[in-house]
């Protein structure tokens, strides 16, 4: 059975979405909210496996919203349920699992509803019959998998293990690659909550690295250092004073 959570500001949507929802069956409505921050107390305390989310309501935004959810220990799959097409590149930034249009039609809702139990499926654990479940094995890795970032107007999504690291520009933080240099619209507190499971680590307030592709550490001034990755260019990226002891805690180096 899916758990499923309701965000919309308007009642008919909710009741509408829930009729078609409840008769495919399969799908339990846990909650339901009108306005983004009952959503965020509700999917807090539900824990849904997948939240329906309207974009246009009063105060926060369901963009906003989702941002925010990305940062839940447990982060449902989001899919947005809107009126306005517009909004599809923002709302995959965001990492949204998929974008349903209003007036909705059984047959998409269904078709999400299906992508959804596939995704749950593949998402639970596989394990050798008779092997018993052990915390030191270590925790799992976020259900995302890559980062959306932009070259012109294309959208890409990228492995996180190809990212050598970001550094943060204004408005935007600048993504390097092993293929190459994009952009992305998160903020780089949100890439770095995002990546942190990858073993990436703020080493600047504008800069966040992938410690597997650091193949020297330079001493610099005043207890700060240079990292020199190993990307094409082998890019050089500074680590302020503040960041160095927790990198070198992180790297189980000397002091």
């Amino acid at each position: 059975m899916i758990t499923a959570f309701l965000v919309d500001d308007e009642a008919p949507t909710r009741r509408e979405l829930r009729f078609l929802l409840e008769e495919l069956g399969g799908v339990a409505i846990v909650g339901e909210a009108s306005t983004p921050s009952q959503g965020l107390q509700g999917i807090r305390e539900s824990r849904p496996q997948v939240v329906f989310l309207d974009i246009q309501m009063p105060g926060l935004n369901g963009i906003e919203l989702a941002g925010i959810i990305k940062a839940l220990p447990e982060q449902p799959l989001v899919i947005f349920a809107t009126a306005f097409e517009q909004y599809a590149v923002a709302a995959f930034e965001v990492d949204a699992f998929d974008y349903i249009l209003k007036p909705f039609t059984e047959e998409r809702v269904a078709q999400s509803v299906r992508k959804v139990s596939r995704r749950l499926e593949l998402s639970e654990p596989q394990r050798v019959p008779g092997e018993l479940s052990n915390p030191a094995h270590g925790t799992e890795k976020p259900e995302v998998k890559r980062v959306l970032v932009h070259q012109g107007d294309k959208l890409i999504p990228v492995a996180p293990q190809s990212i050598v690291y970001i550094r943060a520009l204004e408005g935007e933080a600048e993504v390097h690659t092993v293929d190459g240099v994009f952009n992305s619209k998160s903020t780089l507190t949100t890439l770095e909550s995002m990546l942190e499971p990858y073993s990436f680590a703020r080493v600047h307030r504008t800069s966040l690295v992938n410690l597997s592709r650091i193949v020297e550490i330079v001493p610099w001034f005043n207890g700060s250092c240079k990292l020199v990755l190993n990307d094409r260019g082998r890019s050089e990226v500074l680590v302020s004073r503040y960041h160095a002891k927790d990198l070198r805690q992180r790297l189980i180096l000397g002091t």
